[in-house]
């Protein structure tokens, strides 16, 4: 299930709001929003792009330069595990595997706790600004 937020005006001052206090930073647009949480080590980033319906689509991935990095150290240890596999080495492949696993566990944990985070806060925002 994707998380969605309605695109409205209260909304919309309400993500500024977020980045105005440096909670977060990043840019709000009438189509589309991106934070970066103000937590150090941080890679990741939240995107909000409007669907069909006027809601914003909440995405979760690395930053531009995080992303560049993993996918450049997956195509080095996916051709590493091949060479391995040929001259009949088999622990390479699997730890390539193991470690795949537990980053892409890592990931989904992270994005969990990230969205909740960031719709603690949204909601935290719009409790102070309806009193």
């Amino acid at each position: 299930m994707k998380q969605t937020i309605n695109k409205n005006d209260k909304n919309l001052r309400i993500l500024n709001k977020l980045i105005v206090n440096g909670f977060y930073n990043g840019y709000v647009e009438t189509e589309k929003f991106e934070l970066i949480r103000n937590h150090f080590p941080n890679n990741y980033r939240l995107i909000g792009i409007l669907n069909d319906t006027g809601n914003f689509d909440l995405k979760f991935d690395f930053k531009s330069t995080m992303k560049i990095h993993a996918k450049i150290l997956f195509v080095l240890g996916f051709l590493i595990s091949i060479i391995s596999l040929i001259k009949g080495i088999w622990i390479l492949p699997i730890l390539f595997v193991v470690f795949g696993l537990i980053m892409f566990t890592d990931f989904k944990l992270k994005q969990k706790k990230e969205i909740n985070i960031f719709t603690d806060k949204l909601l935290e925002f719009h409790k102070t600004e309806s009193n």
